[in-house]
């Protein structure tokens, strides 16, 4: 056999090595993490509690796969999300907040990526609807940090400026809330909701502050 017989031959057992690890990785290892979320979300009504939850919804989390996690913890946040606001229980409440922040600590430390905007709302989302269950200022704090990031990336995003606007006024700041209704009505003029909502917010700060005389 030649030497260039010899290095063909070499050249295509690397190629169909090649192609068999794209294979692997870049298709067969997604396709079955998404696979195994959708059978998780179609067992999900059998569990009974939140640990139920969190253990059908973990399986296809700890799978490798290249591509493809971000996606499937943000969709489990969302699950999470909408969860929360059937939940009374501050314990139960913590372990979701605890579960969802937990799964998305890497992607959040890695700080990048096309949905990374996204990401910190629905962290901001799930933060402030915790706080306004248990009235627990660290998920208010929360809410703000995750907010305000997502704000960074953007300043004319509009998922981080009405959840701003939200935090600011549980918080009674009249002036960031005021500073958040001006740069929302700098590009959405005619949004009447944010107009109403700033003037009820006053409308209390001036009772409570009529209160305290």
């Amino acid at each position: 056999m030649s030497n260039s017989q010899t290095k063909n031959k070499i050249i295509a057992v690397f190629v169909v090595v090649f192609i068999l690890y794209v294979g692997y990785y870049g298709t067969y290892l997604p396709v079955r993490k998404s696979h195994a979320f959708i059978l998780a979300m179609q067992s999900i009504r059998s569990a009974e509690a939140i640990p139920d939850l969190q253990r059908i919804l973990s399986e296809p989390l700890k799978m490798k796969s290249p591509v493809g996690h971000e996606e499937l913890v943000r969709n489990t946040a969302n699950v999470f999300l909408n969860i929360l606001s059937t939940v009374g229980d501050p314990a139960i409440i913590a372990q979701i907040v605890d579960f969802v922040e937990e799964n998305y600590k890497p992607i959040i430390e890695r700080g990048t990526g096309m949905s990374f905007g996204q990401n910190l709302y629905i962290l901001g989302a799930i933060n402030e609807t915790a706080f306004i269950k248990t009235n627990q200022m660290k998920y208010l704090d929360s809410a703000e940090k995750y907010y305000s990031r997502g704000l960074e990336l953007g300043p004319n995003r509009p998922q981080p400026l009405y959840g701003l606007f939200d935090v600011y006024r549980i918080r009674g700041d009249k002036v960031k809330s005021k500073e958040i209704l001006d740069k929302i009505l700098g590009q959405w003029p005619n949004d009447e909701r944010v107009k109403q909502g700033y003037a009820e917010f006053l409308e209390k700060v001036v009772e409570f502050e009529a209160k305290q005389k």
